[in-house]
């Protein structure tokens, strides 16, 4: 009797190495997938991380190609420095006493812009050897405008005129646009301008940022 339960105890026995050996093998097939899929990504990976460089190369290339894309937009929308040659300055009345109009007209014939504050000094009838004081800036913030060609901007000049007959009298303007180190000479006609000798607490002449209004003759 313990002859046959023997055969049956080693099949048992048999059967469950058997089953340990087949997990076993699962086991290390699946690690040896596993690690298989693993290199395999890693190597993916790697390979896209190389052609993401390459990509980030070509990327940036393609930001770059982007960049000059929007830059080329970016200079088809905005446009270059406005420069004295290209501007006819001329002054109107704002009815506002103490206070004049200075247009600058694009004569170009493309469009330019402008930012900031131009330089003004007033100019005596004898010429530029008969020069009164330089525009203080006014404490107005300054914005980049952008003139067509034929169109204009303005910038508003103040100043305190004098009355008690003993100021200085000039009938033009020296009016330099923004970032630009030449001036145009502009007639004031009967706008002329009367001051009185600076006291040196208050600017007798003070001038706003370019960009008062921008159209085509209003």
């Amino acid at each position: 009797m313990r002859a046959k339960q023997m055969p049956a105890l080693a099949l048992v026995v048999a059967a469950a190495a058997l089953s340990l050996t087949g997990c076993n093998s699962s086991d290390g097939s699946s690690a040896s997938a596993s690690t298989s899929a693993s290199t395999t990504a890693s190597g993916s990976t790697g390979g896209t991380s190389t052609g993401g460089k390459g990509s980030t190369s070509g990327s940036s290339s393609g930001s770059g190609t982007g960049s000059g894309t929007a830059g080329q937009a970016q200079s088809s929308t905005s446009a270059p420095r406005c420069k004295t040659d290209s501007l006819a300055p001329s002054a109107t009345a704002s009815g506002v006493e103490g206070e004049i109009v200075v247009n600058l007209k694009n004569t170009g014939s493309t469009k330019c812009s402008m930012h900031g504050f131009p330089g003004v000094q007033l100019v005596g009838p004898d010429g530029l050897g008969d020069t009164g004081p330089d525009a203080a800036r006014s404490d107005a913030s300054a914005s980049t405008v952008t003139v067509g060609a034929g169109e204009e901007t303005r910038f508003l000049l103040h100043f305190s005129q004098d009355t008690s007959g003993s100021g200085k009298k000039y009938t033009r303007l020296d009016v330099t646009p923004p970032n630009e180190t030449v001036g145009e000479i502009v007639n004031l006609d009967d706008l002329a301008v009367t001051v009185s000798p600076s006291s040196g607490t208050v600017p007798d002449v003070i001038v706003d940022p370019v960009g008062y209004h921008v159209g085509s003759g209003k």
